[in-house]
């Protein structure tokens, strides 16, 4: 009841919601995404055979719907547009370097499922959303660090004059 009165009175300001979204619009920022394609086969020696295929400048598309044992292989290895985190580690780090470029192929990787060769068909840099789409988000999140900043000071307060006596006696 105490934590209640104390923080029932905290309010946030327009102004306050307008600059932290102006201080922080990069990470308020939506996470870049990337339309990847895959191919994923069960040996090492497939996975060569198919980079080389793809070398000599055989579809990607064709490729995976008809070696590709991904669920994926349907859709010519199309996974739509994806964020990091979606898949492993190991695929991300391949997928959202800076060295796939958009139309080109990696070198096969292995990963739990197989070996993969992905190919980066786009990227859509994230976007910052408006601050009247954010509002309310913020109004929530500064409300809550000032509700508990308050109760911080207020249990500081209450530490610092509190009188502890200990009593050994009653100590089992």
């Amino acid at each position: 009841e105490l934590i209640r009165q104390e923080t029932e009175t905290v309010e946030v300001a327009s102004k306050e919601i307008e600059y932290y979204y102006n201080a922080s619009k990069d990470q308020l920022k939506e996470p870049e995404e990337r339309q990847i394609r895959e191919i994923v086969v069960a040996g090492e020696s497939e996975a060569k055979d198919i980079l080389i295929e793809l070398l000599k400048g055989a579809d990607f598309s064709g490729l995976a719907q008809s070696r590709s044992t991904a669920a994926s292989r349907d859709k010519g290895g199309d996974l739509g547009y994806i964020k990091k985190g979606v898949k492993s580690p190991k695929f991300d780090d391949l997928a959202f370097s800076s060295t796939l470029e958009a139309g080109k192929f990696s070198n096969y990787f292995k990963a739990a499922e197989g070996y993969y060769i992905l190919k980066l068909e786009a990227k859509r840099e994230g976007k910052v959303k408006s601050l009247s789409e954010l509002w309310d988000d913020i109004k929530t999140g500064l409300t809550f660090l000032k509700k508990q900043q308050k109760i911080e000071e207020l249990i500081s307060k209450l530490s610092s004059s509190a009188k502890i006596e200990v009593i050994e006696s009653a100590i089992k």
